[in-house]
Parts: structure tokens; sequence; C-alpha cells
């Protein structure tokens, strides 16, 4: 077989083989819909249920913070259901993506040995739905896993509030530190 008749079959296997990856991923995708930015970001399918996130800018931070000092974001979460999807599951996420506060490991200068001073506060209309240390915490976090049914396009509105809270004690290992982080939502399985 000739080199020119080698590369010919070979341009036509590669050709096949591009073709059919894209319209394999065309065909998955097609009914696939996220749309927005940064904070606010909307996402679902052709048959599923349509879950939307806005929080304004999703950053919620402590810098150099007083013991007492609480940060506040106010978001929403909007659940659309089709004709055949009335419920779904989701997470609310606080990604740290830098926490230099600390716990006390030392009480030789007053402070109070392993106390939860950065704390987190999760609200909804019927209050708190969960609450958690994040003293030394990084990474996502998983604040809490919601599943919702609705049967109308059905707003839901949160509240989450970072605290350093006042131990009473000596907090100077704490002094001029910071927590920054952003807050997320994401689809789980139920």
């Amino acid at each position: 077989m000739s080199v020119g008749k080698r590369n010919l079959i070979l341009g036509i296997v590669i050709c096949v083989g591009v073709v059919t990856i894209g319209i394999s991923f065309a065909y998955f995708t097609s009914g696939v819909n996220l749309t927005g930015e940064g904070s606010k970001v909307e996402g679902g399918t052709a048959d599923l249920i349509d879950v939307s996130y806005d929080a304004g800018s999703s950053t919620i931070n402590l810098q150099n913070a007083v013991p007492g000092a609480t940060a506040s974001k106010a978001f929403t979460v909007t659940v659309t259901p089709t004709e055949s999807e009335k419920r779904t599951t989701y997470a609310i996420i606080l990604d740290i993506t830098n926490n230099t506060f600390e716990k006390c490991t030392d009480n030789s200068n007053g402070c109070t040995l392993n106390a939860n001073e950065i704390t987190y506060t999760l609200k909804d209309n019927t209050g708190t739905i969960a609450s958690g240390d994040l003293t030394e915490a990084t990474g996502p976090i998983e604040l809490i896993k919601e599943t919702k049914e609705v049967s109308t396009a059905t707003t839901f509105n949160y509240t989450l509030e970072l605290t350093y809270v006042n131990t009473g004690s000596n907090q100077n290992h704490n002094a001029n530190k910071t927590l920054t982080s952003n807050l997320k939502v994401e689809f789980r399985a139920e």
C-alpha cells in the first residue's frame, strides 16, 4: 500500500472519529442550559427542574475583625419546576480561599483553649438551619444540603453570617487575621 493511500485512510478514520465524538457530545449536552456569570448562575436541563442562585457578589469576608464582629450575606435560590420534575436537591457551599484565623493552643496568654472563634450561621425564613465552626477551615465547606419540591417557581431566601465570637478572654492570637470566601450553590444527588 502506498504512503498516499495510507495517509488518505488515516485521514478518513480521524475525520469519522472527530465527527462521531462531536455528534455524541452535541446529543448529550443539547438539553443543558447554563447561563450567568460569577455569583448569578442558572443551570438546568430540558427535562429537569431549573435552579438559579443569586447573591450579588458571591464573596463574604472577615478582615481585621475584632471580637464580636459579623459579616452577613443575603441570597436567594429559585427553584422552577417542569411539568414532569417538581423536586431537586442542592448544596449551599462556602469555599474558603484564605483563612488565617487559628485556635488558641497555649492559654499562657489568657486565651480560651481550642475555642470556636469564627463561626457560621445559615438562616432561612424559619430561623437557623445550620451552624458550625470555621476557625481553621479552608477549601469548600458544605453548609447544608436542601431538597425542595415545588409546584410553581419558588424563591427561597437565605442569610449567611460569619461571626468572630467574643470569648471574653484574650484573643490577641487572632488580631489582624483574615477569612476570605465565596458562596456557591451546587446540584446534588438526593
